[in-house]
């Protein structure tokens, strides 16, 4: 069988939690003798070199509302593809080289390319995996909302994306969805397809190495925050972590904040102002190396994860709970994982002051100590174990029979 997946960013240097993700099944559908390609339209202002393969193409705004509405770029992605001859040229070339059995699009964006390959008759008796990350509607509005967007511009937006995502899941074959609520959302749309859940999981630790300036943190007793430079992380952190001050913690380093988001805590509006004194109790580490951000958690007490908003199921969560420390986590950073959250070492704020309260419980408290069976539960989050009890391959074989495809259509 072979399957070829579309998205809107490489795969090539997997960083981001949705790289990780369509990397680990790729990975997963070629341990199981899948034949996989993977192609995609990505950002060129935010890859590049190395992290692109021939595979990908290079974005350029089709116009309109995508050159008026920014936080948008991933919705003109397939607009862009199915509108320019070139570029629709590049993915129906793919197509033609490699003659998929399966096309699975990775979130909802590249339809309207694939919708023109079908039409024209490049797609046909293909099965179409419509593979989600998040529902992505409510998850739009929200970036656009929280960065000052005018609100015709928002609804402009919003129903392009609720579109897009209705047409996709009317026309998927199977529909893998990250969480529960999100299946049960899809299942409303388009009661025939078949759904399955599979929630985020993790890349087992590799090699650590200490990163410059690590030893500021005192091996043991600090609390680690990780996040990408994507709008929400920052809004999270500042509603959450600096809601109510860090005044409470001794003048310590005793938060590490790593990932992209690091710039924009730091000019943020609640840390700036304090940066002196904030800065006796918080280290930024705004690119590490994964070796470097393995060392920072193997010798934390635990995680924080101030998440706020967003759908899907996130990486960071599965990553935390696989270290074997600590999770301080709000309600929706569980989203798909809420088997932990009555287990030990998880505690779940739901305001900026329980969240404080957690945080400083942790600190003052004693490490975590697991049993066998604890860790055991946890490291089931593990990609490896995750996806080889996930049913996917069996969906995927089942989606793409003669049989399935005729009784859809």
């Amino acid at each position: 069988m072979k399957i070829l997946s579309l998205g809107t960013y490489p795969i090539a240097a997997p960083v981001h939690g949705g790289q990780r993700r369509v990397s680990n099944l790729g990975r997963y559908y070629r341990t199981n003798r899948k034949s996989v390609r993977y192609a995609s339209v990505y950002m060129p202002g935010a890859y590049g070199g190395s992290t692109v393969t021939p595979d990908d193409i290079a974005y350029a705004s089709p116009g309109g509302m995508f050159s008026e509405i920014p936080f948008i770029d991933d919705l003109g992605s397939g607009v862009f593809a199915a509108q320019n001859e070139a570029p629709f040229n590049h993915f129906k070339k793919i197509v033609e080289d490699f003659q998929p059995d399966v096309l699975q699009l990775e979130q909802p964006f590249m339809w309207p390319v694939v919708e023109k390959l079908k039409r024209t008759g490049s797609l046909d008796d293909v099965a179409l995996v419509y593979s989600s990350h998040n529902h992505e509607s409510p998850l739009k509005r929200s970036i656009l909302e929280n960065a000052g967007i005018a609100a015709d511009k928002v609804k402009r937006a919003v129903s392009a994306v609720e579109a897009v995502e209705r047409e996709v899941v009317d026309a998927a074959d199977l529909i893998v969805a990250v969480s529960q609520a999100e299946a049960t959302y899809y299942q409303s749309l388009s009661p025939r397809a078949p759904i399955l859940t599979v929630r985020n999981g993790t890349d087992r630790p590799g090699r650590s190495r200490s990163p410059h300036e690590g030893n500021e943190l005192p091996a043991g007793e600090y609390l680690v925050f990780v996040g990408s430079a994507y709008p929400p992380n920052v809004t999270g952190f500042t509603n959450l972590v600096l809601g109510e001050s860090l005044y409470g913690m001794p003048p310590k380093k005793l938060l590490a904040v790593c990932g992209g988001a690091a710039d924009g805590i730091f000019a943020s509006h609640e840390y700036l102002p304090h940066a002196s004194s904030y800065g006796d109790r918080v280290h930024f580490f705004s690119r590490p190396a994964d070796h470097e951000l393995h060392w920072i958690q193997e010798r934390s007490k635990g995680t924080i994860l101030p998440i706020t908003s967003g759908g899907g199921s996130n990486l960071k969560t599965a990553e935390a709970l696989c270290g074997g420390k600590w999770v301080i986590a709000t309600p929706l950073a569980l989203r798909s994982f809420e088997d932990f959250e009555n287990e030990k070492g998880v505690l779940v704020a739901r305001t900026s002051k329980q969240f404080r309260d957690a945080m400083l419980d942790v600190i003052y408290g004693p490490p975590l100590e697991l049993s066998q069976e604890q860790l055991q539960k946890r490291h089931a989050l593990y990609w490896d174990n995750l996806l080889e009890e996930s049913g996917l391959i069996a969906a995927i074989e089942r989606a793409a029979t003669p049989l399935v495809k005729k009784v859809k259509a």
